[in-house]
């Protein structure tokens, strides 16, 4: 369920906990680049790239877990512009 927000000029739509829906088209493709253990790179928002393999994803967060780390780096979806395969 998406729900929208009116701040000033801006609409901005919420997505609830219960909006995860592994049907979609772009869920089953991430779950499959989970399940192969692809290297990604993510875009941020702020024009910065990380690299990595996606550990999991829930409906707020990616976790991105990076060759040199133990612990994943949690990544909120919102800040998310585009991800691709680096392999």
């Amino acid at each position: 369920m998406l729900e929208c927000v009116n701040h000033g000029l801006f609409y901005f739509h919420i997505m609830d906990s219960t909006g995860f829906d592994p049907s979609l088209p772009g869920i089953r493709l991430i779950q499959s680049w989970i399940r192969e253990q692809r290297v990604l790179g993510i875009e941020l928002n702020d024009g910065r790239r990380l690299d990595g393999r996606l550990a999991w994803q829930d409906p707020h967060y990616f976790a991105l877990q990076k060759d040199e780390s133990n612990d994943p780096i949690l990544i909120n979806r919102l800040a998310v512009l585009t991800i691709r395969p680096l392999a």
